[in-house]
């Protein structure tokens, strides 16, 4: 038997994402955090307290599959060297792990808080967290759990990420060989991860590498993620949907034939347009691989050194619907049922529906347009997190 029953509703449109098109006021009924009910109703007919949501925009609450919360200080001196011509080489990431190693776990943690609760505010309640700024056992650990600490406390859900191999520090010939025998298995130990995740690329982690890590990952119980085709095609995208990785990340130089093979594959494109356009390269091919039939997913990729927005989905979702080529449809949808398909957790996230976490957001707009149109200036009025209204009235 429920302890609580909650009901939600409204005039406004209705995102389940698809758009809801029965009569309206519509009414989401919700018991102990979950939903049991979408369809019409008025405050008079529903049980349990009623919240109305007025004339909003109402969607699923977004789902944020990249991002690298835990680092300290400041990168944007590269970003301006990068927009005055100069080459990106990844060496950014050595700079950032300085930094950050060096920051003690107070000031650490609430850097982390902040940037999650600006996740919240934009209107994104589930969100994927990735280490990768330690490169050594010690540190990877100490930043996996303090996302674990700063996740118990705040209203959103947490997916967390072990990215060991993030890059390869200087003067260190054996980095893969500690990755797999000491970091993962210490990783595993604690339940601090539900997925590993490699960047594979020139300069960073070989194919070869690539594989023994997420190969030992997958032993230790681990999802599989991997940034691949970022920088270049070196065979990352068949080593990924080989090894049956949830989600393939980046993809700015995917083209030709692995198109086909990831949209064969139950494996997600997950596309991130923010640094992309950043770094002023090519861009993911989001209609290719939708036309070809591949299950797409929207990120932020919010990091250190090449997209520093925090709360930016609404923005993301405007880029997928304009310069990604997407409709302003597919992009909400890539923003919400395939994000949760990226991590794994379609079953109850991404979607307003019997069975599905309550997980809602109430737009200061009355379409989806709004997203496009706005380019990130579309602005939660309300965000609802397993049935509790955690901002707005």
């Amino acid at each position: 038997m429920a302890n609580w029953t909650r009901s939600f509703t409204g005039s406004g449109r209705l995102l389940l994402p698809e758009p809801y098109d029965g009569p309206t006021p519509w009414t989401i009924t919700v018991q102990d955090g979950t939903v049991v009910g979408v369809g019409a109703g008025t405050s008079q007919e529903v049980a349990g307290d009623v919240v109305d949501l007025g004339d909003a925009l109402v969607t699923p609450g977004l789902v944020d599959a990249h991002t690298h919360p835990v680092y300290a200080g400041d990168r944007s001196d590269e970003a301006a060297a990068r927009l005055a011509g100069e080459p990106y080489t990844g060496g950014g990431i050595l700079r950032t792990v300085a930094v950050t190693r060096e920051t003690a776990d107070g000031e650490l943690e609430a850097l982390v808080r902040a940037r999650l609760e600006a996740q919240l505010a934009g209107g994104t309640t589930t969100v994927e967290c990735k280490s990768g700024y330690g490169l050594d056992t010690h540190e990877e650990l100490r930043h996996l759990r303090l996302v674990t600490r700063v996740a118990a406390e705040l209203p959103l859900r947490v997916v967390r990420t072990f990215l060991g191999a993030h890059a390869i520090p200087p003067n260190t010939s054996d980095y893969v060989d500690r990755v797999v025998d000491e970091m993962l298995p210490a990783v595993a130990a604690e339940g601090l991860a539900e997925f590993c995740d490699v960047f594979c690329d020139d300069g960073f982690f070989s194919v070869p590498d690539a594989d023994r890590i997420l190969s030992a990952a997958a032993a230790h119980g681990l999802g599989l993620r991997l940034h691949a085709d970022q920088l270049s095609r070196i065979g990352a995208v068949p080593l990924g949907v080989r090894l049956q990785a949830t989600s393939i990340d980046h993809l700015e130089q995917l083209a030709g034939d692995d198109i086909r093979t990831i949209a064969a594959s139950a494996s997600v494109a997950t596309l991130l347009p923010g640094p992309a356009l950043v770094m002023r390269d090519r861009l993911p091919p989001a209609r290719d691989l939708l036309d070809a039939g591949a299950t797409v997913a929207l990120a932020s990729d919010a990091n250190a050194g090449t997209f520093g927005s925090w709360g930016s989905m609404p923005l993301v979702i405007g880029l997928g619907a304009t310069v990604l080529g997407m409709t302003v449809a597919e992009a909400v949808a890539a923003a919400t049922v395939g994000g949760a398909a990226a991590l794994g957790v379609s079953s109850t996230t991404g979607r307003i529906a019997p069975g599905s976490h309550a997980d809602l957001v109430a737009w200061d707009a009355a379409h989806e347009g709004a997203f496009a149109l706005g380019l990130g200036g579309v602005v939660p009025r309300t965000v609802i997190v397993g049935g509790e209204v955690v901002s707005g009235p």
